[in-house]
């Protein structure tokens, strides 16, 4: 029996909960050739949103469709390298035909992909050293996207990455060549929604008023309820509709987390085993603990000053004023200064996020199974 609740890869449409506003939003913005800025909380869905839009008829049968993550990325050189490398996953699919094309186009890295001699089979070996002229490359690159058979969509996830890369001209590059572009749609999607919002609102900035932009937010508690009732109910289990409440208001209907509980109590309880909430309990509580060894070394690597930071945010859930001598003394946390140190390292590593409330930023820990743990173990 195949479990509703996925977790992983990309999800079928009958196992997609709601999201058709913004399934529709997003093919109407393709179709009429609008850029997209798309953010959300992260592990909020907009990923499996985005490969949900790319999986509709109207969208796979009449684009390219391209997805590149560049969170892990650093330099220019390393964005070209996994964009490119998208383009030929791609369409190695699609066969040899639509393949030469490509390897045609980027000439300035001939020799570095292709078919293997021996065996004719492609062959994509190109290395960060490869790139030698990263402007000509991307040049290349989307000289390609504009002259493709077919129109193409690439999203480009965690585009906030490029304000930090060593190159002062990436923005002003990328935007260049993008503002050129008749056949591709792009769609910029991440999680740092201040950060993305400026670069995209800031009239000082390269990609100014360039997008059409939207926020995904949480889905709605009954529509979600109601999912989750009529998921189990096909696939002769049951759940009471208290507990399906019950754990949507545990993590505020944030996606991944509903489904990463909703996946291990559809596994680990038997068919005829009503779920409860006190069932719900037990899961998250077998969840924490098999997280515990991860989260024991993600503290390890904090000194002391940023650890007992995050507790102190953990333990308010939503933390406020955290530079505040009442923050300070009811944590006993050691000064207003050191704690505003440790948060601005607790951001560089994403451990915790932060919105704004009015003009106040309230911060919590990103990952709320880490939250919720730090909770209950401090």
């Amino acid at each position: 029996m195949k479990n509703p609740f996925i977790i992983n890869g990309i999800v079928p449409d009958e196992y997609f909960c709601d999201r058709i506003r913004e399934t529709n939003k997003l093919i109407k913005c393709i179709g009429n050739q609008t850029n997209v800025l798309l953010t959300s909380p992260r592990r909020m869905g907009k990923t499996q949103l985005i490969r949900h839009v790319y999986n509709q008829n109207e969208i796979s049968e009449n684009y390219h469709t391209f997805y590149v993550d560049i969170y892990s990325t650093t330099s220019l050189h390393e964005f070209i390298l996994l964009l490119s490398k998208e383009i030929y996953t791609q369409l190695v699919p699609k066969g040899r035909q639509a393949l030469d094309v490509f390897i045609s186009v980027l000439k300035s890295l001939t020799g570095s992909f292709g078919y293997d001699p021996m065996t004719g089979l492609p062959v994509f070996d190109v290395r960060l050293g490869d790139i030698r002229s990263p402007e000509l490359t991307l040049s290349e690159i989307f000289s390609y996207l504009e002259n493709t058979d077919k129109p193409c969509v690439c999203t480009i996830d965690e585009f906030q990455q490029i304000g930090k890369y060593p190159e002062d001209n990436t923005e002003a590059l990328l935007r260049t060549y993008i503002q050129r572009m008749s056949n591709c749609v792009f769609i910029f999607a991440g999680s740092d929604r201040h950060t993305l919002e400026n670069m995209f609102n800031s009239p000082a900035k390269p990609f100014y008023n360039s997008v059409e932009q939207m926020f995904l937010d949480k889905i709605d508690r009954e529509v979600y309820v109601d999912f989750i009732d009529d998921m189990f109910a096909r696939n002769g289990r049951i759940i009471s509709r208290n507990a399906a409440g019950y754990v949507y208001d545990l993590f505020e209907g944030h996606t991944y987390y509903v489904h990463q509980t909703l996946h291990n109590a559809f596994a680990y309880n038997e068919p005829d085993v009503e779920i409860s909430e006190e069932l719900m309990d037990d899961t998250v509580s077998d969840i924490l603990q098999d997280k515990e060894n991860s989260f024991l070394t993600q503290l390890s690597l904090l000194n002391y000053v940023q650890k007992e930071t995050l507790i102190a945010i953990a333990k308010d859930v939503k933390a406020s004023e955290v530079t505040s001598v009442s923050f300070v003394k009811r944590h006993s946390l050691q000064s207003p200064s050191s704690v505003q140190n440790a948060i601005r390292h607790l951001l560089r590593l994403q451990m915790i996020t932060y919105h704004i409330e009015g003009r106040t930023k309230v911060y919590s820990v990103s990952d709320r199974f880490l939250q919720m743990w730090i909770a209950r173990k401090y």
